[in-house]
Protein backbone atom coordinates (compact mmCIF):
# COMPACT_ATOMS: atom_id res chain seq x y z
CA UNK A 1 0.00 0.00 0.00
CA UNK A 2 1.31 3.61 -1.09
CA UNK A 3 1.87 5.79 1.95
CA UNK A 4 1.10 9.59 1.41
CA UNK A 5 4.24 11.46 0.56
CA UNK A 6 4.57 14.90 0.00
CA UNK A 7 7.86 16.28 -1.78
CA UNK A 8 9.83 18.53 0.28
CA UNK A 9 9.48 22.44 -0.16
CA UNK A 10 11.59 24.08 -2.68
CA UNK A 11 15.23 25.13 -1.62
CA UNK A 12 17.69 26.19 -3.78
CA UNK A 13 20.15 22.83 -3.09
CA UNK A 14 17.08 20.90 -3.80
CA UNK A 15 16.71 22.76 -7.07
CA UNK A 16 20.04 22.49 -8.33
CA UNK A 17 19.60 18.86 -7.23
CA UNK A 18 16.73 18.67 -9.28
CA UNK A 19 17.98 20.27 -12.13
CA UNK A 20 21.26 17.79 -12.25
CA UNK A 21 19.19 14.75 -12.00
CA UNK A 22 16.72 15.57 -14.77
CA UNK A 23 19.96 16.04 -17.33
CA UNK A 24 21.21 12.57 -16.19
CA UNK A 25 18.14 10.90 -16.14
CA UNK A 26 17.04 12.49 -19.62
CA UNK A 27 20.62 11.35 -20.96
CA UNK A 28 20.23 7.68 -19.83
CA UNK A 29 16.40 8.16 -21.66
CA UNK A 30 17.95 9.04 -25.05
CA UNK A 31 20.51 6.30 -24.38
CA UNK A 32 17.82 3.36 -23.52
CA UNK A 33 15.15 4.69 -26.23
CA UNK A 34 17.10 3.44 -29.61
CA UNK A 35 17.66 0.13 -28.15
CA UNK A 36 13.93 -0.18 -26.16
CA UNK A 37 12.58 0.32 -29.74
CA UNK A 38 14.38 -2.52 -31.64
CA UNK A 39 14.38 -4.89 -28.94
CA UNK A 40 12.40 -4.18 -25.28
CA UNK A 41 13.02 -7.96 -24.30
CA UNK A 42 16.75 -7.74 -24.06
CA UNK A 43 18.20 -7.79 -20.55
CA UNK A 44 20.06 -4.29 -19.56
CA UNK A 45 23.75 -4.64 -18.67
CA UNK A 46 25.06 -4.38 -14.71
CA UNK A 47 26.78 -1.11 -14.80
CA UNK A 48 23.22 0.51 -16.48
CA UNK A 49 21.14 -1.29 -14.31
CA UNK A 50 23.43 0.16 -11.10
CA UNK A 51 23.40 3.64 -12.78
CA UNK A 52 19.13 3.54 -13.48
CA UNK A 53 18.64 2.37 -9.84
CA UNK A 54 20.44 5.00 -8.05
CA UNK A 55 19.31 7.47 -10.40
CA UNK A 56 16.09 6.15 -9.45
CA UNK A 57 16.55 6.10 -6.00
CA UNK A 58 17.66 10.17 -6.34
CA UNK A 59 14.44 10.97 -8.00
CA UNK A 60 12.37 9.33 -5.46
CA UNK A 61 12.83 12.73 -3.43
CA UNK A 62 10.44 13.92 -6.22
CA UNK A 63 7.79 11.55 -7.01
CA UNK A 64 4.66 10.40 -5.23
CA UNK A 65 6.72 8.05 -2.68
CA UNK A 66 6.46 4.35 -2.67
CA UNK A 67 6.70 1.77 0.30
CA UNK A 68 10.23 1.03 -0.94
CA UNK A 69 12.89 1.98 -3.07
CA UNK A 70 11.87 1.26 -6.75
CA UNK A 71 14.53 -1.32 -8.24
CA UNK A 72 15.54 -1.44 -12.18
CA UNK A 73 13.51 -3.13 -14.47
CA UNK A 74 15.57 -6.29 -15.92
CA UNK A 75 15.31 -5.25 -19.62
CA UNK A 76 15.02 -2.34 -21.82
CA UNK A 77 11.98 -1.91 -22.51
CA UNK A 78 10.57 -1.68 -18.58
CA UNK A 79 13.76 0.60 -17.65
CA UNK A 80 12.56 2.89 -20.30
CA UNK A 81 9.31 3.07 -18.96
CA UNK A 82 10.60 3.69 -15.61
CA UNK A 83 13.09 6.08 -16.53
CA UNK A 84 10.08 7.64 -18.80
CA UNK A 85 7.72 7.47 -15.43
CA UNK A 86 10.10 9.32 -12.95
CA UNK A 87 10.82 12.28 -15.76
CA UNK A 88 7.12 12.85 -15.59
CA UNK A 89 7.21 12.82 -11.76
CA UNK A 90 9.86 15.31 -11.75
CA UNK A 91 8.44 17.58 -14.55
CA UNK A 92 5.09 17.41 -12.33
CA UNK A 93 7.42 18.72 -9.22
CA UNK A 94 9.00 21.76 -11.50
CA UNK A 95 5.84 22.50 -12.36
CA UNK A 96 4.60 22.53 -8.95
CA UNK A 97 7.17 24.39 -7.68
CA UNK A 98 8.16 26.89 -10.53
CA UNK A 99 6.15 30.14 -11.66
CA UNK A 100 6.85 32.80 -14.53
CA UNK A 101 8.29 36.17 -13.06
CA UNK A 102 7.22 38.53 -15.63
CA UNK A 103 10.16 41.08 -14.16
CA UNK A 104 12.65 38.37 -14.92
CA UNK A 105 10.64 36.86 -17.97
CA UNK A 106 11.79 33.70 -17.17
CA UNK A 107 10.57 30.90 -14.98
CA UNK A 108 11.77 30.74 -11.13
CA UNK A 109 11.79 28.16 -8.67
CA UNK A 110 9.47 29.29 -5.74
CA UNK A 111 11.95 29.68 -2.82
CA UNK A 112 11.01 31.88 -0.54
CA UNK A 113 12.87 35.35 -0.48
CA UNK A 114 15.43 34.22 -3.12
CA UNK A 115 13.81 32.52 -6.25
CA UNK A 116 16.27 31.43 -8.61
CA UNK A 117 15.63 30.88 -12.85
CA UNK A 118 15.14 27.57 -13.68
CA UNK A 119 18.67 27.45 -15.26
CA UNK A 120 17.92 24.01 -17.44
CA UNK A 121 15.83 25.96 -19.24
CA UNK A 122 18.27 28.39 -20.19
CA UNK A 123 16.43 31.60 -19.62
CA UNK A 124 17.93 34.79 -20.96
CA UNK A 125 16.94 36.58 -17.35
CA UNK A 126 18.82 39.95 -17.96
CA UNK A 127 17.29 41.92 -21.19
CA UNK A 128 19.63 44.36 -22.82
CA UNK A 129 19.83 47.01 -21.26
CA UNK A 130 17.74 49.98 -24.05
CA UNK A 131 19.35 52.60 -25.29
CA UNK A 132 17.30 55.74 -25.23
CA UNK A 133 19.85 58.35 -27.05
CA UNK A 134 19.12 57.64 -30.87
CA UNK A 135 22.00 60.84 -31.18
CA UNK A 136 24.68 58.83 -29.44
CA UNK A 137 24.04 55.53 -31.41
CA UNK A 138 24.45 57.39 -34.51
CA UNK A 139 27.05 58.90 -33.26
CA UNK A 140 28.44 56.14 -32.64
CA UNK A 141 27.66 54.35 -35.83
CA UNK A 142 29.50 57.81 -37.54
CA UNK A 143 32.61 56.91 -35.54
CA UNK A 144 33.19 53.29 -36.46
CA UNK A 145 32.35 54.39 -40.19
CA UNK A 146 34.94 56.92 -40.41
CA UNK A 147 37.67 54.03 -38.48
CA UNK A 148 36.84 51.77 -40.94
CA UNK A 149 37.52 53.76 -43.79
CA UNK A 150 40.55 54.92 -42.30
CA UNK A 151 41.69 51.04 -41.70
CA UNK A 152 40.99 50.36 -45.32
CA UNK A 153 42.54 53.36 -46.78
CA UNK A 154 45.45 51.40 -44.99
Amino acid sequence: MLKPHTPPPVTLKLAGRHEALWLKLTALHKQIAPLAARKPETPIAEQTRIVAEALLADAWVFGPGWDKLPMAAPDHGGLLTQLGQALAEMENYEVRQTGWHDDKKCFMWSIPNAPAPVRRLRPMVHEREKVGDTAKIADLRHKLAVRIQQFQRR
